[in-house]
């Protein structure tokens, strides 16, 4: 059966809105979330089943997106943030560029598992019915 969602990414979200389980979703609908971890080189901390959250944050000159991970035993999460340098033009790109990150963390990847257009993502999948 072919699904199809949609997402439209607000212009100016929440900074404590979480896109994680919109990415999560859609990489799980196309089966492509390997049966191991990944290793990329970041440690044995910073892997999929540590991620908490992915967000999007405005500030002086564009945005940011924030990639959280779960607190360690006795510390305070871990965030990898985009430069603050040089911020994104809006959310969207923002977002997106997140999303690539959280791919490759999950998958080894950084192919988005939907379609972008303007500001809505589009899922497509094929499945089995319900």
């Amino acid at each position: 059966m072919f699904k199809l969602k949609t997402f439209a990414i607000p212009s100016n979200p929440a900074s404590d809105f979480c896109f994680l389980n919109i990415v999560l979703e859609a990489l799980e609908q196309k089966d492509l979330i390997p049966a191991e971890t990944p290793d990329l080189g970041l440690g044995d901390y910073h892997v999929r089943e540590n991620l908490d959250h992915l967000t999007v944050e405005k500030i002086s000159g564009g945005w940011v997106a924030n990639i959280i991970f779960k607190p360690r035993d006795g510390k305070q999460m871990d965030c990898m943030t985009t430069s603050m340098l040089h911020p994104f033009p809006n959310a969207t790109e923002a977002l997106l560029f997140g999303a690539t990150v959280v791919c490759e963390i999950v998958t080894g990847s950084s192919d988005l598992p939907f379609s972008v257009a303007g500001n809505k993502l589009i899922m497509a999948s094929y499945g089995k019915t319900a």
